[in-house]
């Protein structure tokens, strides 16, 4: 797996559910060093998005079960998303703003979990939005495009991607409907979700700010 680094121990953080119109969005890192590194490489462990689903809940359950210590997730469910999203709007800002308040989170935690001073993002917004409320802690950041090719920022991806997986399944399973992933295919079960539950509930396992909802609602 190609590096975009010369760091001997640094942390990886990725979302998931960013694009998907129902369920949580999530933010994980994962704090690597030699020793991981290694074992992550030889588990073929790789970018979330393209790893089959039972192998992503096998590969995190393995993280989880021998590196709980090195892992971070942070979750909006979609109420909180919603009301956190809306908060935001009023203020003029967006839901860049809302990814870089949770990666600063992950980072800041595992940081002074693990004395990491090093961390890799997948690149979502300019550099400006993140960057500076960590050097003032001493962590240098580096976002790049497609940075799942690092070992931790795939670590990572894997992680939210799992986190994202069982969230939008709790959701199913509360709401006794099954919830699509993604953002295509989703307005039938959004208007059989409205038709059970009524439009207000809504809110409780959908990104309202989605232009689907004007759909969904008619």
């Amino acid at each position: 797996m190609n590096n975009i680094h010369n760091w001997q121990e640094w942390i990886g953080t990725d979302e998931a559910g960013k694009g998907d119109y129902f369920g949580p969005l999530v933010v994980a890192g994962v704090y690597v060093n030699a020793k991981c590194r290694e074992e992550f490489l030889e588990k073929g462990i790789s970018d979330g998005k393209e790893v089959s689903i039972p192998r992503i809940q096998k590969l995190a359950a393995w993280m989880w079960e021998h590196y709980e210590q090195h892992i971070v997730v942070v979750q909006k469910m979609p109420a909180e998303y919603n009301s956190f999203y809306e908060f935001l709007k009023k203020r003029g800002q967006n839901l860049n703003t809302m990814l870089a308040k949770l990666h600063v989170e992950v980072i800041q935690t595992l940081a002074n979990r693990m004395g990491a001073k090093h961390a890799l993002v997948d690149k979502f917004a300019s550099n400006d939005v993140i960057t500076p409320q960590l050097t003032e802690q001493g962590i240098k950041v580096k976002q790049e495009t497609k940075a799942e090719r690092d070992i931790a920022v795939a670590a990572a991806s894997v992680i939210a991607r799992d986190a994202f997986l069982r969230g939008i399944e709790s959701l199913s399973q509360e709401y006794d409907l099954r919830l699509p992933r993604g953002a295509y295919q989703v307005t039938e079960a959004g208007k059989e979700f409205i038709k059970l539950h009524g439009a207000d509930a809504l809110r409780n396992v959908a990104k309202l700010h989605f232009r689907l909802t004007k759909v969904v609602l008619t």
